[in-house]
């Protein structure tokens, strides 16, 4: 009768997952694993818009999702900064906002950044003073701090929908041809 082949001991099996990782994480398998990481592909990418505006892609939305327009309701949520203090963050308290695009209820560099955005998408922001609150700055209010006059402020914004416009909501209603109004 022959012994058993020894089992290898785990000393004799670890390089060889050592070598499977660095295999796999060789720099053609991490390109190729990097096209599957959007987000981390895209927040590298920043563009400054003519008015100064700076952003960058962190989400995008899927393909097809229309771009907010004048006039059009858009539910955003954002997270917003000054100096590295936030003053205001709809992630943390779980609300939204509902923005009449285009109304200057927001902060100029928000307002141009909502026109570029698809439905789906979150960006980073960095707004010039002259975008922001301008020379004014913003005094405090309960729970909020000031902002000193023309102060960069950073954001996180997202569109989380357009309601009416996108598909998923359409297809759930049944489609605006389908609508009969009485009156």
């Amino acid at each position: 009768e022959t012994p058993a082949a020894p089992r290898p001991s785990m000393s004799a099996v670890e390089p060889n997952r050592r070598s499977a990782l660095a295999t796999l994480l060789s720099a053609p398998a991490a390109l190729a694993l990097a096209s599957f990481a959007p987000t981390a592909a895209l927040a590298a990418e920043t563009k400054t818009t003519a008015s100064g505006l700076v952003y960058s892609v962190t989400k995008s939305g899927a393909n097809g999702n229309p771009t907010p327009v004048v006039g059009e309701l858009a539910v955003l949520r954002w997270v917003a900064s000054c100096n590295g203090v936030t003053f205001d963050d709809l992630y943390k308290r779980n609300d939204y906002y509902y923005h009449r695009v285009g109304s200057g209820n927001l902060v100029p560099g928000v307002e141009e950044a909502v026109l570029l955005m698809r439905s789906g998408d979150v960006w980073e922001l960095e707004i010039p003073g002259s975008l922001g609150f301008g020379k004014s700055g913003k005094k405090a209010s309960p729970g909020q701090p000031s902002i000193p006059p023309n102060a960069t402020l950073k954001y996180k914004l997202e569109i989380m929908s357009l309601p009416g416009r996108d598909e998923d909501l359409i297809e759930i209603i049944g489609g605006t041809d389908e609508l009969e109004f009485k009156g």
